[in-house]
């Protein structure tokens, strides 16, 4: 079944199937409207749970990347001004 395939789905393809579940539930065969009435409360809670995963994982990502760009650049003044000392010797 289709609802087994879900978290296998690409993010395009999980957006596509969202998409066309309820333009089905509008505007379907009543097998249609009521396959994809049975879907969307899946298809809606895996976007929801990837949208949250993707949010946790960029909000990890930017609390580490200013520390790195910090010690990085706090390298560069260091270095800089060493060599600022050594060219006035």
């Amino acid at each position: 079944m289709i609802d087994e395939r879900i978290p296998a789905m690409t993010d395009k393809e999980l957006d596509n199937l969202h998409a066309n579940a309820v333009r089905l539930a509008q505007s379907g065969s009543v097998k249609q409207k009521s396959e994809a009435e049975r879907l969307l409360p899946v298809i809606e809670e895996a976007l929801a749970s990837r949208k949250t995963d993707k949010a946790t994982a960029m909000a990890e990502k930017k609390k580490a990347k200013p520390k790195a760009v910090r010690k990085t650049k706090a390298k560069v003044v260091v270095d800089e001004e060493e060599s600022e000392s050594e060219a006035a010797d």
